[in-house]
C-alpha cells in the first residue's frame, strides 16, 4: 500500500508539473506517467524553432553568402494560426509569401509589416513554393529572387497576401549586398 502511493504521489507530481510547464496529453500507466507521444515527462522535448534559411549567389553559381537563424511568429501571425487551425469560420489565406527589405529593424512580436519593403531591382513580394514530407511536423516555403541591379537585405517577412495582409513572421540577418544577375534564396521552415 504504502508503495502505491508513492508512485500516486509521484505520478501526482509529475501531472501538476506537466500542467505548469504546458505539456498536454498526461496518461498514469503503473505509476509512469507518459506525455507528448509517450515520453516520460523527464524526456522533455526541446521546444522546435521556425528556421530561415538565406543563400546568395553570383551569377557562375558561386555562393558567396550563406546565413541561418531563428524567426518570430508575430502576434497577428499566432492569430492566424489559431484561425487556421481551430476556427470553423473561412480560413484566412494562407501565409507563404515572401518579402525583403533594407532596413535594419529589430523584429518584435507586435509588428504588423515590414518597414522599407523592397519592391524594385528584382526583389519584390512573391509567392514562395511550399514543400510538406508526409507525417513531418514542417513545411518549408522557399523563394529565389534574381536582382536586377545593385541592392542590399537586411530582413524578411512572411504574408498572406501579394501586398499588405497579415505578416505572420518576421526575420532580420547579417546584411547582404547583390550586383545584378546575384540571386538570393531564402527558405522558411516552419515547425508545428
Amino acid at each position: 500500500m504504502r508503495e502505491r502511493n508513492e508512485r500516486w504521489r509521484m505520478a501526482s507530481s509529475w501531472a501538476r508539473k506537466a500542467f505548469w510547464g504546458g505539456w498536454v496529453g498526461v496518461l498514469s500507466l503503473g505509476g509512469m506517467v507518459l506525455a507528448n507521444g509517450g515520453r516520460k515527462l523527464s524526456e522533455r522535448a526541446r521546444p522546435r524553432e521556425d528556421v530561415v534559411t538565406i543563400v546568395a549567389r553570383h551569377p557562375d553559381g558561386k555562393v558567396f553568402y550563406r546565413w541561418r537563424g531563428h524567426n518570430l511568429e508575430t502576434n497577428a501571425g499566432l492569430d492566424w494560426q489559431a484561425s487556421v487551425m481551430g476556427s470553423t469560420s473561412t480560413p484566412p489565406a494562407t501565409c507563404n509569401y515572401l518579402a525583403l527589405t533594407a532596413t535594419a529593424i529589430t523584429p518584435a512580436a507586435t509588428d504588423t509589416s515590414l518597414s522599407g519593403e523592397i519592391t524594385t531591382n528584382g526583389l519584390a513580394r512573391a509567392q514562395g513554393t511550399y514543400s510538406h514530407t508526409t507525417g513531418a511536423s514542417s513545411y518549408s516555403i522557399a523563394h529565389t529572387w534574381t536582382a536586377t541591379a545593385a541592392q542590399s537585405a537586411d530582413a524578411a517577412g512572411m504574408f498572406n497576401a501579394a501586398s499588405s495582409g497579415t505578416m505572420c513572421f518576421e526575420n532580420t540577418f547579417t546584411s547582404v549586398s547583390l550586383q545584378a544577375n546575384d540571386t538570393l534564396t531564402l527558405t522558411w521552415t516552419v515547425n508545428y
